[in-house]
């Protein structure tokens, strides 16, 4: 199920899933081969997220993420799809079964904490 969406301003293909702010600040660690950082987490879905970041990144970039929930943490390969005001979004590439499970986990924490936008 894709569709074409105006994602912060950019034309895009997407799965049809619900985009979550977390209620507090959640950081997110990428990793990339140039550069090493932390941000904010904006957005999250089952498929990709956004970040607000002032630093510069290319399109396409691969970045390893890392995000702590609870005690856990959920570690997933991504690219760089789109530039947002104030940041960059990312789609999940690959990641392991056990990561996919803490990944939604969090997800559906947010889900039960947070309005959908």
């Amino acid at each position: 199920h894709f569709r074409i969406a105006n994602f912060w301003g950019h034309n895009m293909a997407t799965r049809r899933a619900t985009r979550l702010r977390p209620s507090g600040e959640t950081q997110v660690a990428l990793v990339g081969t140039t550069s090493k950082f932390t941000a904010p987490l904006l957005e999250i879905s089952p498929f990709g997220l956004s970040v607000k970041s002032s630093r510069e990144v290319e399109m396409g970039a691969i970045f390893k993420l890392v995000i702590a929930v609870g005690g856990d943490y959920f570690r997933a390969a991504s690219i760089v799809r789109a530039k947002i005001p104030g940041g960059f979004a990312m789609e999940f590439l690959s990641m392991t079964a056990i990561d996919r499970q803490v990944m939604r986990r969090l997800y559906l924490r947010l889900q039960m904490a947070a309005r959908p936008t």
